[in-house]
């Protein structure tokens, strides 16, 4: 293990991002194409809200065949592990509301043009690369800040998965060493009669290790968390959103600037995050 603290906290956000998938995560080998392929084919009709799959012994060359291929994917060089996470209509629902909702607010603004989607493209971390669900920038570079972090990335998942999805904030923020500012998850319930849908965000604390001659470690930390809950078998029962207070995306950490007023922090309403779950619950037919 590195005596470089930053880094053994990048090696851990790692380990644990393989580590943390949930207890269905299908199991494969990825030596060909054509296996990965019939191993996605086999597992995309029990998925409901997403499912992982675990390869083992990818090669770089078959790695790079499912980059972006209707899929999320992480990919160690080193190890020859990979994961694909199998979308389904719920999950796309939660991150293009989300996404919307952010932009929308930026619109409103007169800020439209400020603000860059970067989708879900492959960044390569310090050993592994991965793809998000949806990635948000400021569209100018920003003078000594890597232009192929994002500064805000949403990552979606099933509340049986949430340590997947915490790994993965962890994961973002550690790795790019803070230029990433916020992760959003959005982590969906599978369980019925009482549906959730949660949203949450995760920001990073950086501290100063004395021991290890002042360098930086990394504390990611969970800033706000809202639950949007509804009883599925009461079909006119009443929504709650517990905080009733907007989730907050701050403007400098979206944009790398302070505020001019009237410009200000993205306020997401608890309107708009019911509206996105209940688009999410009819998704998936509840």
């Amino acid at each position: 293990m590195s005596d470089d603290s930053g880094t053994s906290d990048v090696e851990h956000a790692d380990i644990e991002c393989f580590a943390a998938l949930p207890n269905d995560t299908a199991q494969a080998t990825g030596l060909t194409e054509n296996a990965v392929r019939k191993t996605i084919r086999d597992n995309q009709d029990t998925a409901d809200v997403l499912k992982y799959i675990r390869f083992t012994n990818v090669p770089p060359a078959v790695a790079d065949k499912f980059s972006r291929c209707n899929t999320r994917q992480m990919f160690s060089p080193s190890t020859r592990y990979m994961i694909i996470k199998l979308l389904t209509g719920a999950h796309e629902t939660a991150a293009s509301g989300l996404g919307g909702a952010m932009q929308h607010e930026m619109y409103n603004m007169g800020l439209g043009k400020a603000i860059r989607p970067l989708g879900s493209k492959t960044i390569h971390g310090v050993f592994c690369r991965k793809e998000a669900d949806a990635t948000y920038g400021p569209a100018q570079p920003v003078p000594g800040r890597s232009p192929k972090w994002p500064t805000v990335v949403v990552e979606v998942g099933a509340s049986e998965s949430y340590r997947k999805l915490r790994a993965d904030a962890d994961w973002w923020l550690t790795n790019s060493r803070g230029d990433v500012k916020l992760v959003v998850l959005v982590s969906i319930s599978r369980t019925t009669p009482k549906s959730n849908v949660r949203f949450e965000t995760v920001a990073l604390n950086a501290t100063v290790d004395s021991l290890r001659l002042q360098r930086p470690r990394y504390a990611p930390y969970i800033r706000q968390t809202i639950t949007a809950s509804h009883n599925a078998n009461e079909p006119n029962s009443q929504i709650s959103i517990r905080p009733s207070v907007p989730l907050t995306i701050p403007f400098e950490e979206l944009l790398c600037r302070p505020p001019v007023p009237p410009e200000g922090d993205i306020q997401i309403s608890p309107h708009r995050l019911e509206e996105i779950s209940e688009h999410v619950w009819a998704e998936q037919g509840l």
